[in-house]
Formats: structure tokens, C-alpha cells, sequence
């Protein structure tokens, strides 16, 4: 099975799995090692995500792949929160970051700066909306590189 249908047929398996416990699924990954490949699934709510729901999750994921016999080689099944330095890349993401602090980097300057931040008013198809200071940017989503939660410290 191509890599591909593997993370495919993994998050549809996820997914299913997720809307029983009320998670949301955020993404799914597969790496290959040298004596155990690594599966990854991170998992979102609301209110966060603490050691019961991974457990919960990995118990439910883990039983379905079994019967399914999906993965040949040896593997660890790991399931976790996405993280708050995790890169913004899809719709869903931009949702759940509604009203947050970002950071944003683009390929290119717009307007002289490469680098913003602000809070995430608004997104649609072409643009992500941030408030920075008084003033909100229309941010073409082609144009970045690199969008994720503002950590401060």
C-alpha cells in the first residue's frame, strides 16, 4: 500500500473513531524507521486534550488497524494533541485558532514586512484576516510560508 493510502485510509479509520469520543482529528502522519516505523495521529477538543483521551483514542485506533492488518512492519502507534507550535495549514486549523495570537511568515514582502503578527480575525479560501495594532491585514494565503500560534513566554 502506498504511503499515501495509508494516511488516507488512517485518518478515515481516526476520524470515524474521533466522532465517537467527540475529538476532532487534526492530522495524521507516517515515518518509517529502521526496526519500527512510527504512526501519529493528533487529536483535538475544545477544552484540550489530556492522557485519558490519547489513551482512549490509541485503544480504539489500535483495534481497528489490528483487524485490518493495514501496517506489514512493526510499528508504534502514537497519538498526542497537535501542539501549540504546530504549523496553521488548513481551514480547520485557521477555525480552531479563531481569535489567537499568530504568527506568520511569507515568502515574499507584503507591503515591506515578510514577518507579522496579530490575532486572527477572519479567513476564507484566498486570505487570512489579522488584527495588527489597529489595523486588519488581508494576508493571501499563497503567500505564506509559515503560520502558527504566537507562544509568548
Amino acid at each position: 500500500m502506498k504511503k499515501s493510502e495509508l494516511l488516507n485510509t488512517v485518518y478515515e479509520i481516526a476520524k470515524k473513531c474521533a466522532d465517537k469520543l467527540s475529538y476532532e482529528v487534526v492530522d495524521v502522519e507516517y515515518q518509517e524507521g529502521s526496526k519500527h516505523d512510527l504512526l501519529s495521529i493528533f487529536i483535538y477538543k475544545d477544552n484540550g486534550i489530556d492522557l485519558d483521551d490519547c489513551s482512549f483514542m490509541s485503544r480504539d485506533v489500535e483495534q481497528k488497524l489490528d483487524e485490518l492488518n493495514l501496517i506489514e512492519k512493526p510499528y508504534y502507534l502514537e497519538v498526542s494533541s497537535p501542539g501549540l507550535d504546530r504549523p496553521l495549514k488548513t481551514k480547520d486549523d485557521y477555525r480552531r485558532n479563531l481569535g489567537k495570537e499568530v504568527e506568520i511568515k511569507l515568502f515574499a514582502p507584503l507591503n515591506g514586512i515578510k514577518n507579522y503578527e496579530g490575532i486572527l480575525e477572519n479567513y476564507n479560501d484566498e486570505s487570512v484576516y489579522i488584527l495588527n495594532e489597529e489595523d486588519t491585514i488581508d494576508i493571501p494565503i499563497k503567500s505564506i510560508s509559515l503560520m502558527r500560534q504566537l507562544i509568548k513566554f
